[in-house]
């Protein structure tokens, strides 16, 4: 009997010897990309009882890979069973219930691997994408902070903390971050795409424009590149250069449909009609994009004026698509409805459209009450007596600069296109060529704006001379008499201009307060502090009421050289109403003043939500249109009423 049991130990000796040597060989085989190899040498490790957590991990990853999460999650399991101080399953389990976008369980284990193991990155890593997935931004903040105390230089914290705050609207601290992962990896595309993402944000357009070509230079298959710099080069009237660009992005990518949206867009925007209908007609039948067909389709009709067939198109989008697709095609969507619902005369829908159209996620990171403070400020410089004097002190002399200004949807586009018909006048449309002045004053010269008139002789030649360079230089028509300046809002800079250029003439549009603000309601403007005051009825009302109040301090104190123009005169009395303008700006009528159509149609771009509408002959149906929606103007009297009665 001797040695009974020693035979016994003997067997189990070389069961585990043969069992450690099956084991090494999988290892070797997963090291060396034999996956399926690998993975039958798991299973039949298992299969006869071998208990090594590596097994267990190795076979759940290989089941991750193959995207079989069901038994994935069975062999971690198992494994927390046998070896529930492992930490490598629980952070598994953690990917795959955030994959399967099962939060509560991911969070469960993630926060378990935390416990067991505090300096795990991997699975903080993947906390913070659940946090960002599930909107709890402070929590997700956090996270990112306790990963750059684990490893400050790792690539991957570094970049989703830049990105991170860039969302969250902290621009400053996000170019830190994404500068520090380029000065760790120049090669790093993500930082730059980071970096021109923000710059775009701000409205640092050339610089957005510098680094999505890096981007592109970097990894070339980039195809939102392609995209995101088209929709720069939009903004910087580069227009054939972005549509080369988002057709590059879609010869990368076939079914981009951000891109296809984008060039549709691009078509409809610079009236390239006949364009737009031969891509769709070209596209009929893509089921990737069946939504934008169907959604641009109904937009082509509404340009043709068949709104009944427009309906019925739009009608067709589904819902669920309209609300999950990106943001700009999400509200092109709504405004498109709001606007299709209008001409058939469905009111109530279209107010509702109209709202829906308004949630522009960019307003997150504007302050509609930034915008009344910059009015205010402005206001106090009349207050004060030195600005006056300063005024008359500093040369005055003449200039060809003329300022169109109003309250935006108050006809400033119309009037602008008609005026730059004849051939000695040449209109800057919305270029923030004040802001640049403003950012000189507060930034170089470390003044208030409603301090200006502590500036002194110098500075304000140096702040013409600014004015004058960037004016001329936007300027095409070389040989025009007079540069118009057009920008609704800079009624409320006024003080500014004046006194500058307190020579200089103004235009100042108007129109039926009522219909003014529900157009401003209409329109899905660029996001900023200003826009943010026009998101609804109410609050279009309230600054409508401000700006104009200013309007009438600053014609009763600043001794402007003005004249108005009302939009219902120039609208039913075009040819009288017009001579009215050119009297004033000393310039004679001219015949192509009447063919202001043709001037807009080969204009490249028109950088207001007017570019459908001014293309068109001279129409009344907007005239008095608010009546359609006046039960929804109830909080609204109280600041429009009495400017019915005053202009």
């Amino acid at each position: 009997m001797k040695g009974f049991g020693s035979k016994k130990e003997d067997l189990k000796k070389n069961k585990f010897i043969k069992y450690n040597k099956l084991s090494q060989e999988a290892f070797e085989l997963h090291r060396e990309g034999k996956i399926k190899e690998a993975k039958n040498c798991y299973e039949i490790l298992i299969k006869k009882g071998m208990l090594d957590p590596r097994v267990f991990t190795n076979l759940g990853v290989i089941y991750q890979r193959e995207n079989n999460y069901k038994k994935a999650i069975k062999i971690y399991k198992r494994s927390i069973l046998e070896f529930p101080k492992s930490h490598e399953p629980y952070s598994n389990l953690g990917w795959i219930f955030l994959k399967l976008g099962e939060y509560h369980s991911a969070e469960q284990y993630l926060i378990k691997v935390i416990n067991f193991k505090p300096d795990f990155l991997m699975a903080y890593q993947n906390l913070f994408n659940l946090y960002c997935k599930t909107n709890q931004p402070i929590k997700a903040e956090t996270i990112l902070y306790k990963c750059l105390e684990i490893d400050p230089n790792n690539l991957l914290t570094i970049s989703n903390l830049g990105r991170f705050l860039l969302e969250e609207g902290k621009f400053k601290e996000a170019k830190k971050y994404i500068n520090k992962a380029i000065n760790l990896k120049p090669d790093f595309w993500i930082a730059y795409n980071n970096l021109a993402t923000l710059e775009a944000t701000v409205g640092n357009l050339l610089e957005a424009e510098k680094n999505f070509q890096k981007v592109i230079e970097l990894n070339p298959r980039v195809f939102e590149a392609y995209s995101y710099l088209g929709e720069i080069k939009i903004d910087l009237n580069k227009i054939s250069e972005a549509e080369s660009l988002f057709l590059k992005s879609l010869e990368i990518k076939r079914d981009y449909s951000y891109a296809y949206c984008s060039l549709f867009r691009l078509y409809e925007k610079t009236n390239e009609i006949k364009k737009l209908k031969q891509i769709l007609d070209l596209l009929k039948g893509n089921e990737y994009i069946k939504n934008e067909l169907f959604m641009y389709n109904s937009r082509v009709c509404f340009r043709e004026k068949d709104f009944l067939k427009a309906k019925v198109l739009i009608d067709k989008v589904s819902l669920d698509w309209a609300i999950n697709t990106d943001d700009n095609t999400r509200i092109n969507y709504w405004s498109f409805k709001a606007f299709i619902e209008e001409k058939n005369f469905n009111f109530d829908s279209a107010y509702d459209s109209f709202l829906k159209s308004q949630e522009n996620v960019k307003y997150k990171n504007c302050d509609s009450k930034l915008f009344k403070t910059y009015i205010e400020k402005y206001a106090n410089n009349i207050k004060n007596k030195n600005y006056f004097l300063k005024r008359n002190k500093f040369s005055q002399e003449n200039s060809n600069i003329v300022f169109l200004i109003g309250f935006p949807r108050s006809g400033t586009t119309l009037l602008d296109t008609i005026l730059r018909s004849h051939p000695e006048i040449d209109v800057i449309e919305e270029k923030p060529l004040l802001n640049s002045l403003e950012k000189i004053i507060k930034n170089r010269f470390k003044c208030k704006l409603e301090e200006i008139h502590k500036l002194n002789q110098e500075q304000v030649d140096i702040l013409k001379k600014s004015y004058l360079e960037q004016i001329e230089r936007f300027s095409n028509k070389k040989n025009a008499r007079l540069l118009i300046d057009k920008f609704p809002f800079q009624t409320v800079c006024l003080p500014l201009i004046n006194f500058l250029f307190p020579n200089a003439k103004i235009i100042f549009t108007h129109r039926n307060p009522y219909d003014t603000v529900l157009s401003c309601f209409q329109q899905a403007f660029e996001p900023n502090n200003a826009m943010a005051n026009l998101t609804s009825l109410k609050k279009s009302s309230e600054i409508y009421n401000l700006s104009m109040n200013m309007w009438v301090k600053y014609r009763d104190n600043l001794d402007l050289d003005f004249t108005t123009s009302k939009y219902e005169s120039l609208i039913n009395d075009f040819d009288n109403h017009t001579k009215k303008i050119l009297e004033f700006l000393d310039l004679d009528w001219n015949t192509n003043l009447k063919n202001y159509t043709e001037t807009a149609l080969n204009r490249d771009k028109i950088n207001t939500p007017s570019s459908s509408q001014v293309v068109q002959p001279i129409y009344k149906t907007s005239i008095e249109k608010w009546k359609n929606y006046s039960g929804y103007f109830e909080d609204c009297h109280v600041y429009l009423k009495k400017w019915v009665n005053y202009f």
